[in-house]
């Protein structure tokens, strides 16, 4: 993992969002968010290919990929209207609410980047005592 980062920070290219699992086989999956010209992007490509512990580099694509995200929000303790509009919102976008205590909640929300951001921009930061996201995840359309 450090010699993946490393290969980045050299380039001064920011990661955005780095998220790992493991394959079926037992291989870990790498998925790393990250902005670059599509000239960087093909040597950072062969710059990771060249990595003994890496099996294979597959650039994915939103066009060619479902994107996911998870995000956990712990609210502060909310009053009235503000509990009644925060529920019903999360529940709009199809969240779940996973425990109540007193006049706070920690929610479940799921989908892409943007969807998440919406949903906490809107309620408002001032909202959320506390916000945990998974990073965005992304698997390709394609079949084999």
């Amino acid at each position: 993992m450090m010699r993946i980062a490393r290969a980045f920070t050299r380039r001064q290219v920011n990661m955005d969002s780095i998220t790992v699992g493991l394959e079926p086989t037992g291989d870990a999956r790498i998925i790393i968010l990250f902005e670059a010209d599509e000239r960087m992007a093909d040597y950072l490509k062969k710059v990771l290919e060249r990595l003994i512990q890496v099996i294979e580099v597959e650039p994915l694509r939103e066009e060619t990929s479902l994107v996911r995200e998870i995000a956990l929000l712990k609210t502060k303790p909310l009053e009235g209207d503000k509990k009644e509009e925060t529920l019903y919102r999360i529940e709009e976008i199809g969240g779940r609410i996973l425990e109540v205590q007193g006049d706070a909640v920690i929610a479940e929300i799921h989908g892409d980047h943007e969807r998440i951001e919406k949903i906490i921009q809107d309620l408002g930061p001032e909202t959320f005592e506390e916000v945990a996201r998974s990073g965005q995840v992304y698997i390709s359309k394609k079949f084999e």
